[in-house]
């Protein structure tokens, strides 16, 4: 398994434990949405495009400050 694939499975671990905080969200569109993102995205091909779907995902979390 590349970096690059190891840095996506680790982002996704971390969104899916993120749901476990949840209190005012529906859990279960919030992990749908993440499963719709995650399919969409590995359809990337692009490099850049690829890093930034990571950023953006790294981001949701860090302003949730659990990273």
């Amino acid at each position: 398994m590349s970096s690059r694939q190891l840095e996506v499975l680790r982002l996704y671990r971390d969104l899916l434990r993120y749901s476990q905080t949840l209190k005012y969200t529906d859990v279960n569109f919030y992990l749908t949405r993440i499963k719709q993102e995650f399919a969409k995205g590995k359809t990337l091909e692009n490099e850049d495009d690829i890093l930034r779907q990571i950023a953006k995902g790294r981001e949701f979390l860090r302003n949730k400050r659990l990273i």
